[in-house]
């Protein structure tokens, strides 16, 4: 039986094996063996946040990557609600692997339970294997471009439809 890393929400527990069937989903860890995703995992802390707490605020040092195993954040940005993330999902992969500071506020939405790598932990972690860094490394680049993407997409479909008050045909 894997052992139980912390306690979860309501008096469940999560097995570290019941986390890495989770994550797996995500693109962050796509390629990754299972034994090296535990190895991230296991640097981890399982959190439970409530209504309204915030995770992160934008511009503050980003020392944190969260693995949103249940729930929704609202990502916020100058005050304004700009997306919303939910389970399963990672935020704070960017900043984590480039040192900026956070770009924008995640706030849950009803119950929310992450697991939470501190940075340092992450660093230890992919540092002891080159074949994870790399992965890990690739997997941002390919997330960030695809982030990219959507929201070039976004802004060109808020643009041509009249949303900025710029253009409202082509």
């Amino acid at each position: 039986m894997a052992p139980t890393i912390h306690p979860f929400s309501r008096g469940e527990s999560v097995q570290t094996s019941d986390i890495i069937k989770f994550v797996k989903k995500i693109p962050l860890f796509q390629g990754l063996q299972p034994s090296q995703v535990r190895e991230l995992i296991v640097e981890g802390e399982v959190q439970a946040f409530s209504q309204d707490d915030v995770l992160c605020r934008e511009g503050d040092e980003n020392r944190f990557l969260f693995i949103l195993l249940r729930g929704k954040l609202v990502v916020e940005r100058k005050g304004t609600t700009i997306a919303h993330t939910e389970a399963v999902d990672i935020v704070g992969e960017m900043g984590i692997t480039t040192d900026s500071p956070r770009c924008a506020t995640l706030i849950a939405e009803g119950d929310v339970v992450t697991v939470t790598i501190a940075k340092n932990r992450f660093n230890y972690a992919i540092g002891l294997d080159a074949e994870l860094a790399a992965t890990i490394y690739r997997n941002v680049l390919q997330s960030s471009f695809a982030k990219l993407l959507a929201m070039n997409d976004h802004f060109l479909d808020h643009l041509l439809g009249g949303g900025f008050g710029l253009a409202t045909s082509v």
